[in-house]
Protein backbone atom coordinates (compact mmCIF):
# COMPACT_ATOMS: atom_id res chain seq x y z
CA UNK A 1 0.00 0.00 0.00
CA UNK A 2 0.98 3.54 -0.86
CA UNK A 3 2.10 6.06 2.10
CA UNK A 4 -0.64 8.47 1.55
CA UNK A 5 -3.31 5.74 2.00
CA UNK A 6 -1.71 4.27 5.23
CA UNK A 7 -2.07 7.95 6.44
CA UNK A 8 -5.35 8.37 5.50
CA UNK A 9 -6.13 5.15 6.83
CA UNK A 10 -4.43 5.89 10.26
CA UNK A 11 -7.06 9.07 10.01
CA UNK A 12 -9.86 7.32 9.94
CA UNK A 13 -8.81 4.94 12.27
CA UNK A 14 -8.11 8.29 14.45
CA UNK A 15 -11.76 9.51 13.95
CA UNK A 16 -13.67 6.31 14.13
CA UNK A 17 -12.36 5.34 17.89
CA UNK A 18 -13.90 9.26 18.44
CA UNK A 19 -10.85 10.63 20.11
CA UNK A 20 -11.75 14.25 17.65
CA UNK A 21 -14.73 14.47 20.41
CA UNK A 22 -12.20 14.76 23.65
CA UNK A 23 -8.61 15.83 21.56
CA UNK A 24 -8.20 17.97 19.07
CA UNK A 25 -7.76 16.99 15.87
CA UNK A 26 -4.65 18.09 15.43
CA UNK A 27 -3.45 15.17 17.90
CA UNK A 28 -4.70 12.44 15.47
CA UNK A 29 -3.76 14.12 12.24
CA UNK A 30 -0.03 14.03 14.13
CA UNK A 31 -0.18 10.38 15.37
CA UNK A 32 -1.02 9.55 11.68
CA UNK A 33 1.75 11.27 10.38
CA UNK A 34 3.87 9.19 12.64
CA UNK A 35 2.40 6.33 11.86
CA UNK A 36 3.60 6.14 8.08
CA UNK A 37 6.97 7.73 9.26
CA UNK A 38 7.86 3.68 9.26
CA UNK A 39 7.91 3.83 5.75
CA UNK A 40 11.35 5.42 5.52
CA UNK A 41 13.02 2.12 5.13
CA UNK A 42 12.08 1.82 1.72
CA UNK A 43 13.99 4.95 0.90
CA UNK A 44 16.21 3.75 3.08
CA UNK A 45 16.61 0.45 1.37
CA UNK A 46 16.72 2.30 -1.78
CA UNK A 47 19.67 4.58 -0.97
CA UNK A 48 21.29 1.63 0.22
CA UNK A 49 21.39 2.20 3.85
CA UNK A 50 19.11 -0.67 4.47
CA UNK A 51 20.26 -3.85 3.85
CA UNK A 52 16.59 -6.12 5.03
CA UNK A 53 13.56 -5.11 2.36
CA UNK A 54 11.69 -3.52 5.67
CA UNK A 55 13.66 -3.12 8.88
CA UNK A 56 10.99 -0.92 10.15
CA UNK A 57 7.92 -3.07 9.28
CA UNK A 58 7.87 -5.73 12.16
CA UNK A 59 5.99 -6.39 15.24
CA UNK A 60 8.76 -4.64 17.73
CA UNK A 61 8.30 -1.51 16.22
CA UNK A 62 4.77 -1.14 15.10
CA UNK A 63 3.41 -2.95 18.11
CA UNK A 64 5.45 -4.02 21.55
CA UNK A 65 7.19 -0.89 21.72
CA UNK A 66 4.53 1.90 21.55
CA UNK A 67 2.13 -0.57 23.49
CA UNK A 68 5.48 -0.60 26.13
CA UNK A 69 5.32 2.75 26.09
CA UNK A 70 1.19 3.03 26.36
CA UNK A 71 1.68 0.77 29.71
CA UNK A 72 4.32 3.20 30.96
CA UNK A 73 2.22 6.14 30.09
CA UNK A 74 -0.69 4.48 31.96
CA UNK A 75 1.06 3.06 34.84
CA UNK A 76 2.49 7.24 35.21
CA UNK A 77 -0.81 9.01 34.43
CA UNK A 78 -2.92 6.59 36.87
CA UNK A 79 -3.31 9.32 39.14
CA UNK A 80 -2.87 12.44 36.72
CA UNK A 81 -6.10 13.84 35.30
CA UNK A 82 -4.49 13.88 31.71
CA UNK A 83 -4.77 10.99 29.37
CA UNK A 84 -2.70 11.95 26.18
CA UNK A 85 -0.02 10.55 26.65
CA UNK A 86 -1.72 6.90 27.30
CA UNK A 87 -3.99 8.13 23.94
CA UNK A 88 -0.97 9.06 22.25
CA UNK A 89 0.46 5.82 22.38
CA UNK A 90 -2.99 3.83 22.33
CA UNK A 91 -3.38 4.99 18.61
CA UNK A 92 -0.30 4.94 17.39
CA UNK A 93 0.04 1.40 18.70
CA UNK A 94 -3.41 1.03 16.69
CA UNK A 95 -2.48 3.12 13.55
CA UNK A 96 1.53 1.16 12.81
CA UNK A 97 0.06 -2.33 13.33
CA UNK A 98 -2.81 -1.23 11.02
CA UNK A 99 -0.34 0.12 8.25
CA UNK A 100 1.47 -3.47 9.29
CA UNK A 101 -1.69 -4.96 8.15
CA UNK A 102 -2.20 -3.31 5.18
CA UNK A 103 1.02 -3.88 4.12
CA UNK A 104 0.79 -7.58 4.35
CA UNK A 105 -2.38 -7.85 2.26
CA UNK A 106 -0.83 -9.27 -0.80
CA UNK A 107 2.82 -9.05 0.07
CA UNK A 108 5.19 -10.68 2.47
CA UNK A 109 6.27 -9.03 5.21
CA UNK A 110 9.14 -9.82 7.67
CA UNK A 111 7.33 -9.38 10.92
CA UNK A 112 9.54 -11.23 13.29
CA UNK A 113 12.50 -9.45 11.71
CA UNK A 114 15.16 -9.37 12.99
CA UNK A 115 14.47 -12.34 15.09
CA UNK A 116 13.52 -14.51 12.28
CA UNK A 117 13.55 -13.66 8.44
CA UNK A 118 10.27 -15.82 8.07
CA UNK A 119 7.76 -14.24 5.68
CA UNK A 120 3.97 -13.35 6.62
CA UNK A 121 1.26 -11.98 4.10
CA UNK A 122 -2.62 -12.25 3.99
CA UNK A 123 -2.68 -14.25 1.03
CA UNK A 124 -4.57 -13.88 -2.07
CA UNK A 125 -8.35 -14.61 -2.05
CA UNK A 126 -10.92 -13.55 -4.30
CA UNK A 127 -14.38 -15.40 -3.86
CA UNK A 128 -17.18 -14.74 -6.42
CA UNK A 129 -20.60 -15.45 -6.08
CA UNK A 130 -20.75 -16.70 -10.12
CA UNK A 131 -18.35 -16.75 -12.70
CA UNK A 132 -20.10 -14.15 -14.51
CA UNK A 133 -20.45 -11.99 -11.69
CA UNK A 134 -17.64 -9.72 -12.11
CA UNK A 135 -17.36 -8.26 -8.42
CA UNK A 136 -15.93 -10.56 -5.91
CA UNK A 137 -18.07 -10.99 -2.29
CA UNK A 138 -14.66 -11.43 -0.23
CA UNK A 139 -11.07 -10.44 -1.18
CA UNK A 140 -7.29 -10.27 0.43
CA UNK A 141 -8.04 -6.25 0.37
CA UNK A 142 -11.46 -6.51 2.50
CA UNK A 143 -9.80 -9.54 4.61
CA UNK A 144 -7.24 -6.95 5.73
CA UNK A 145 -9.96 -4.47 6.39
CA UNK A 146 -11.38 -6.33 8.77
CA UNK A 147 -8.47 -7.38 11.02
CA UNK A 148 -7.98 -3.37 11.17
CA UNK A 149 -11.44 -2.40 12.19
CA UNK A 150 -11.01 -5.46 14.76
CA UNK A 151 -7.69 -3.83 15.58
CA UNK A 152 -9.61 -0.25 16.14
CA UNK A 153 -12.83 -2.23 18.01
CA UNK A 154 -10.24 -3.89 20.65
CA UNK A 155 -8.48 0.07 20.85
CA UNK A 156 -11.75 1.68 21.67
CA UNK A 157 -12.82 -1.27 24.25
CA UNK A 158 -9.23 -0.55 26.30
CA UNK A 159 -10.41 3.35 25.22
CA UNK A 160 -13.70 2.66 26.98
CA UNK A 161 -12.14 1.26 30.10
CA UNK A 162 -9.61 3.81 30.72
CA UNK A 163 -12.35 6.30 30.28
CA UNK A 164 -14.43 4.56 33.31
CA UNK A 165 -10.99 4.11 35.86
CA UNK A 166 -10.47 7.82 35.31
CA UNK A 167 -13.60 9.71 35.04
CA UNK A 168 -15.24 7.75 37.31
CA UNK A 169 -12.53 6.77 39.38
CA UNK A 170 -13.02 2.91 39.41
CA UNK A 171 -10.38 0.46 40.14
CA UNK A 172 -9.17 -1.96 36.56
CA UNK A 173 -11.75 -4.86 37.18
CA UNK A 174 -14.25 -2.79 38.03
CA UNK A 175 -13.78 -0.22 34.93
CA UNK A 176 -13.22 -3.46 32.60
CA UNK A 177 -16.91 -4.46 33.75
CA UNK A 178 -18.61 -1.11 33.06
CA UNK A 179 -17.13 -1.19 29.57
CA UNK A 180 -18.39 -4.31 29.10
CA UNK A 181 -21.55 -3.23 30.13
CA UNK A 182 -21.47 -0.52 27.73
CA UNK A 183 -20.16 -2.92 24.97
CA UNK A 184 -23.65 -5.68 25.37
Amino acid sequence: MDTLSHFILALLAGLAMGLHRKHKLSLIVFISFCSILIDLDHFLLSLGYATQRCPFHNIFIVFLIPFTLFLISYYLERNSPSDKFQVFFLLLTIMLTGHLIADMVGRPVQIFYPVSDMMVSIPKVDIQATPDFSSSIVNSHEIGMAIYAVIIFIGVFIHDILYHQRRKHLNFRDALQHAIGDWL
